[in-house]
């Protein structure tokens, strides 16, 4: 190409093109002999040039056939870069010679202009497209790619989806599979595309249990890929969606007998109970995720006191070497260190107790975060989440005796029992029954729980 001519397309200079084409008449002739370069109508109509590009496609009208090396012709590239005014000026000359060739026209890997704009998340240019050319959805790719197979790759793919399922009606390309035989759900699933899986999993078209080359359905694809924290609900509608709508097949199939009828109501049945059980288990599941991070913050924090405490004991500790002289629980004489416990010279008993509940609700909690932060799913009725409530249940009682104990080792004998024993003994007196009916509970689930593990060993 003509260096000036370049220049001039690149920057849209349209008073240069018109001075090269006076004293050259053929310059853009001469262009559509090297089909495999890059036309001034490619270079312009890539930069969006829309008034360039209208001169030139006055002076020579066949440009818009051309393509270069990678099959693009212009509207291919004024697509892909959203130029909606350049898109409009080379769909002129597609009405004027009729026909959608251009439209239609593919590059080197079998993709249209609006392959490139869906692709590009061009939502102008796409419309102005379709409403150019409404065959050319229909088209696919070399690797027998849709559009809706497209349309997850850009960032706003479910915007993009919604739209051409709902504006331009491409449903019926739901189950379209690609040259690796997935669907557009099987790649959604692929790539954690959770928006754009509810919103295929609502259009009753969709075939849930396609299977792809590998023989796998999304749901496949969606276990045995990594873990995502709102995998269990897409999960859980996926599998509600892949069961058979047995309601259609008692009311259409003419040739089954009447007892086989009622058997299918009584199979309807159960399948909208079970499906009200697994919305049950989805709630179930959310609770005992909130769950889990409320217990292990907690645990965390009393893990932290615990160590705190035991590091700092009530009364502190020794500043210097010398004589106890205390007549306080328990006293004793003789030399203290520096730096060890004035509780354990003066109070030796209250301390040991002390640091026993301490210990306790510390390794309990050190035990929550464990069994909380394994990775892999929490159930209700699992050994792991009751061995936690268990834990927690030694986590309470530990704190309320390292409080009763640290108060007692620095508070007068006379206030401790006035002022912490006497709210304690009502407390208890008003919340004993709930406690023991907890209790009672816990130790309830844990016999089940063995009965259930002892019945399948059996089995």
């Amino acid at each position: 190409m003509d260096e000036k001519l370049f220049e001039a397309s690149r920057k849209g200079e349209t008073s240069t093109l018109l001075q090269l084409i006076e004293e050259d008449p053929l310059i853009l002739e001469d262009n559509t002999h090297h089909a495999s370069l890059e036309t001034p109508l490619h270079v312009s109509s890539s930069h969006g040039h829309a008034d360039f590009v209208r001169q030139i496609l006055k002076q020579n009208p066949g440009l818009a056939k051309t393509a270069n090396r990678k099959g693009y012709t212009p509207l291919h590239l004024a697509s892909a870069n959203g130029h909606v005014e350049t898109v409009n000026e080379l769909l002129k000359i597609e009405r004027e010679i009729g026909g959608h060739e251009l439209c239609r026209r593919k590059d080197d890997k079998g993709r249209v202009a609006l392959h490139l704009a869906v692709i590009k998340g061009r939502e102008r240019v796409v419309g102005e497209l379709v409403m150019a050319c409404p065959e050319s959805i229909k088209e696919i790719t070399d690797k027998k790619e849709t559009i809706l197979h497209l349309a997850g790759k850009n960032e706003n793919g479910c915007k993009f989806v919604k739209g051409l399922i709902d504006g331009i009606k491409a449903k019926e390309m739901l189950n379209l599979k690609d040259e690796d035989g997935n669907t557009v759900l099987h790649l959604a699933t692929l790539r954690k595309q959770h928006e754009v899986m509810n919103l295929l999993l609502q259009q009753p078209e969709l075939d849930v249990n396609a299977v792809n080359s590998n023989n796998l359905k999304a749901l496949d694809i969606l276990l045995k890929g990594p873990k995502q924290s709102n995998d269990e609900e897409i999960a859980h509608m996926l599998h509600l969606a892949s069961m058979p709508k047995l309601e259609n097949q008692v009311l259409t199939d003419p040739s089954r007998p009447n007892n086989a009828v009622v058997d299918a109501v009584v199979e309807v049945d159960m399948t909208m109970k079970d499906s009200t059980s697994k919305k049950n288990n989805v709630d179930s599941f959310k609770w005992l995720e909130e769950m889990r991070r409320g217990t292990t913050v907690a645990a965390v924090l009393i893990a932290t006191v615990t160590f705190e405490v035991a590091l700092n004991p009530p009364g502190g500790v020794w500043q210097d070497g010398g004589n106890v002289d205390s007549n306080v629980d328990s006293p004793l004489t003789g030399n203290h260190i520096q730096g060890k416990s004035i509780a354990g010279d003066v109070s030796p008993k209250s301390l040991t107790w002390f640091l026993v509940w301490d210990s306790i609700g510390f390794l309990a909690s050190m035990n929550i975060i464990v069994m909380l932060t394994i990775p892999s799913k929490l159930k209700a009725n699992s050994i792991r989440w009751e061995y936690v409530r268990l834990m927690m249940w030694f986590v309470i009682a530990s704190v309320h005796m390292v409080f009763l104990y640290g108060v007692q080792l620095t508070t007068p004998s006379y206030i401790f029992q006035r002022a912490v024993i006497a709210p304690f003994v009502f407390f208890y007196g008003v919340v004993g029954l709930l406690a023991l009916r907890s209790g009672w509970s816990l130790v309830t689930d844990w016999r089940n729980l063995a009965k259930e593990i002892w019945n399948k060993k059996k089995r």
